[in-house]
C-alpha cells in the first residue's frame, strides 16, 4: 500500500471510529423505537421481525443490541444499515449527518466523494427552484391547471417535491446565474445542454411538469420532464412525452425505482411492494394511502430492479394493463423473476385505466384495493392466459409446456438451495394445472436446460468465488477462539500475526477475517471491526466478527489464551506434517528412503502437553 492510500485509509478509520463515538446508540435507536428503560440498559420492540413483547435490549455499555427472539445484533452501524436497508457507507454518511461530521472535510483525498455531494446540492437547488416556478409564479400556472385536471392534491405535490421547468429555454439558466451553484455541474448532470456554437447554455427542459428522482435516502439523483398536453413548443423541439435527466454518477435508470424511498417502510406493513408503469400513478395511490407503490423510470423491470425490492419486501406485485403491452411486460418479468428469491404476482387493471385514473373515480380505491388483493401468481396467471388463448389440444399444451420450461430452462445458473426449491415447485404446479406426469416434464425440462447450456456454452461464463478446501461444517473450535480473542481485544493482533499466518485458517469466513485484521495491522491501522468495515464490503461477515467479539469479551486473560492457542496451532502443524511424513513413509521404495523418513519422524514428534482452552 502506498503512503498516498495509507493516509486515505487512516482518514476513512478515523472518520468511522469519530462518527461512532458521536453517535451514542440508545439515542440513535431511540430517534427510530420507543425505548424502556431495563436497569443499566435499555429495552424496546424489536423491528426486524413481528414482535409482541419487547425484545430488543440495547447495551449502554458496550454500544450494541441484541434481540433475543430473532437473534438481530450489531452496533449503531449495524443498526441503521438494517433498519435503513442500506450498505456500510451509506449507514455512516446518515450517522456523520446525524452528527454533524462533514465526511468531505475530513478526507480530503476523497474526489469523488466531494463532487457527489456537490452534484446532490445542486439538484436540490433545482428541485427547490423549481417547486417555487410551479407553487409561487405565474409562469407555472399552466402546471398548476394540468395538476388539477389530474385530481393531484396539494399535499400530494409537495411531498413528491413537483416543479415546473417554463417554456423559456433560458429561464433556469438565469436563476442559476443568481445563486452559488457552478453550472458546469448542472451541465454534467443533464439538466442544461449547451449551444451548438459553444456560445452558452439552455435549459434541457422546456414547458414540462418536473418529477424529481430521489434515491433510498430521500436525496435528489435527477429529473423526469412530462411535456404539457397543450405545450406551444414547436414539435422538432418538444423531444419525448418523459424527458428523464441524462446518466450521471448519480442517475441509473435501471437502478431507480420511483417513490421507493416513501414506499419501503411502508412495504415491511403490507408484505409486499406493487410496481406501476407511471409517475402520477404513484403520487395518486400514496394520495389514497397505497404508500407500498414504486414505479420504474420508464424501463422494463431488469434484474437491478428486482435486487432492490426484494430487500424491502419478499412479494412484489406487478400492476399492468391488460393490453399487449402489458402482457409482454409480464413475460419478461417472469423471466427475471423465475431465478430470484422473491415471489412475484400480477394486478390486472380495467381494460383502458391505469391507476390514476382508477382511482379518481367513484369507489376507485376500494376497486384498486380489490385488484391488488386479488393479484393472481405469476405463473398461474401466465399459463391460465396461454390455457384462454389455445384449443387445449395436444399439440397446443405440449407448446405450453415448452413455453414455461424454456423460461425456466434459460434462467441464469443457480445451485442455491432455494433457486432449487422454487424450480421444483414450479415443476410440481406446472404438471398439476396440465394433469401431466412430474416425471415427464422433469424429463422434458432436462431436455430443454441441456439444449439451452449448449447453445450458451461459448458465450457464458459462471462466475465464483473459489476458496480453497471449503468445509461443510462450522469452524473449527481452534479457529473461533482466535478470531473471538482478537475481535475482542485488537492489540493482540500484532502477536498472532508473528505466529499463525492467515493460510493456517481453514474457514473461508474467519480466514477472511483474520487476513483483513492482519491487512490493518500491517498498514499500521486499528485492527477492529470498524476497520474491518472499510475493507470488507460484506455485511454478514461483519455481524459475525460482532457476534465473536461478544463471546471474546467474556474470556479473561486473553493474552494468555492466545499464547495456548499459538501453541495448539504449531502442534496441528506439526501434526499435519507428521501425517504427511507417514504416508511417504509408506510408499518409500528403499531402504535408505525409509530411514530418513523414520529418522524426520523421530525429530518431529513433540511431547508437549497443553492445557485445555476455555469452553466457547
Amino acid at each position: 500500500m502506498t503512503a498516498t492510500s495509507t493516509t486515505v485509509a487512516d482518514n476513512l478509520q478515523d472518520i468511522t471510529r469519530q462518527v461512532k463515538e458521536a453517535n451514542d446508540i440508545v439515542a440513535v435507536i431511540g430517534s427510530y423505537l420507543a425505548l424502556q428503560p431495563a436497569g443499566k440498559n435499555f429495552k424496546g420492540i424489536c423491528p426486524f421481525h413481528q414482535d409482541t413483547r419487547p425484545s430488543l435490549h440495547v447495551d449502554t455499555q458496550w454500544q450494541n443490541y441484541r434481540c433475543w427472539a430473532c437473534g438481530a445484533k450489531g452496533d449503531v452501524f449495524t443498526f441503521v444499515q438494517e433498519f435503513e436497508r442500506v450498505p456500510f457507507q451509506e449507514a455512516r454518511e446518515i450517522l456523520a449527518q446525524r452528527a454533524g461530521i462533514s465526511l468531505t472535510d475530513k478526507n480530503e483525498n476523497s474526489h469523488e466523494s466531494a463532487t457527489r455531494l456537490r452534484m446532490l446540492d445542486a439538484l436540490q437547488w433545482v428541485e427547490n427552484t423549481f417547486q417555487n416556478c410551479l407553487l409561487d409564479l405565474s409562469v407555472g400556472e399552466n402546471g398548476r391547471w394540468y395538476l388539477a385536471d389530474r385530481h393531484l392534491s396539494g399535499p400530494t405535490v409537495r411531498n413528491f417535491g413537483l416543479g415546473f421547468a417554463p417554456l423559456s429555454g433560458q429561464w433556469l439558466v438565469e436563476q442559476v446565474q443568481k445563486s452559488k451553484i457552478d453550472p458546469t455541474l448542472l451541465v454534467e448532470l443533464g439538466v442544461f445542454l449547451t449551444k451548438r456554437d459553444g456560445t452558452g447554455l439552455y435549459d434541457r427542459f422546456r414547458d414540462r411538469l418536473m418529477f424529481p428522482i430521489r434515491n433510498m435516502r430521500g436525496q435528489t439523483v435527477g429529473f423526469g420532464g412530462r411535456i404539457l398536453p397543450n405545450t406551444t413548443l414547436p414539435e422538432d423541439r418538444r423531444g419525448p412525452k418523459y424527458l428523464n435527466s441524462s446518466e450521471s454518477i448519480l442517475f441509473k435508470k435501471q437502478d431507480l425505482l420511483y417513490g421507493l424511498d416513501l414506499a419501503r417502510h411502508a412495504a415491511e406493513k403490507t408484505g409486499y411492494l406493487a410496481v406501476v408503469e407511471g409517475y402520477t400513478d404513484v403520487m395518486m395511490a400514496h394520495q389514497h394511502d397505497f404508500t407500498h407503490v414504486v414505479a420504474t423510470m420508464g424501463t422494463a423491470l431488469n434484474e437491478h430492479h428486482v435486487q432492490q425490492l426484494r430487500r424491502y419486501a419478499p412479494k412484489v406485485v406487478l400492476v399492468f394493463d391488460s393490453d399487449a403491452g402489458g402482457q409482454t411486460g409480464i413475460d419478461r418479468a417472469l423471466d427475471i423473476f423465475i431465478s430470484q428469491d422473491l415471489e412475484l404476482a400480477i394486478a390486472t387493471l380495467p381494460e383502458g385505466l391505469d391507476p390514476c385514473d382508477l382511482l379518481v373515480r367513484p369507489g376507485g380505491a376500494e376497486e384498486f384495493r380489490t385488484i391488488l388483493a386479488r393479484s393472481t401468481d405469476a405463473l398461474d396467471f401466465k399459463l391460465n392466459t396461454l390455457l384462454e388463448r389455445s384449443d387445449r389440444g395436444i399439440e397446443a399444451t405440449r407448446k405450453i409446456v415448452d413455453t414455461i420450461l424454456n423460461m425456466m430452462a434459460m434462467a441464469p445458473v443457480n445451485s442455491s438451495q432455494q433457486f432449487l426449491i422454487k424450480q421444483e415447485l414450479l415443476i410440481t404446479r406446472l404438471a398439476q394445472r396440465l394433469s401431466l406426469r412430474q416425471e415427464t416434464v422433469w424429463t422434458r425440462f432436462g431436455e430443454l436446460q441441456s439444449s439451452q447450456r449448449a447453445r450458451n456454452s461459448a458465450k457464458v461464463t459462471v462466475h465464483k468465488e473459489v476458496t480453497p478446501q471449503q468445509p461443510a461444517g462450522p469452524a473449527a473450535r481452534l479457529e473461533r477462539q482466535l478470531l473471538e480473542i482478537l475481535l475482542a481485544e485488537p492489540t493482540l493482533v500484532a502477536e498472532a500475526q508473528a505466529a499463525i499466518p492467515e493460510e493456517e485458517i481453514t474457514h473461508p469466513g474467519l480466514r477472511k477475517l483474520l487476513k483483513g485484521l492482519y491487512q490493518l495491522q500491517s498498514n499500521f491501522l486499528a485492527p477492529d471491526i470498524d476497520g474491518l468495515r472499510d475493507i470488507l464490503n460484506q455485511p454478514n461477515l461483519i455481524a459475525k466478527a460482532i457476534e465473536l467479539q461478544e463471546v471474546g469479551r467474556m474470556m479473561k486473560e486473553r493474552s494468555h489464551w492466545l499464547r495456548e492457542i499459538i501453541r495448539k496451532f504449531q502442534e496441528r502443524v506439526t501434526e499435519q506434517r507428521l501425517t504427511a511424513l507417514r504416508e511417504q513413509l509408506q510408499s518409500a521404495s528403499t531402504d535408505s528412503e525409509k530411514d530418513e523418513l523414520l529418522r524426520q519422524l523421530q525429530t518431529r514428534k513433540s511431547g508437549v502437553t497443553v492445557p485445555d482452552l476455555p469452553p466457547g
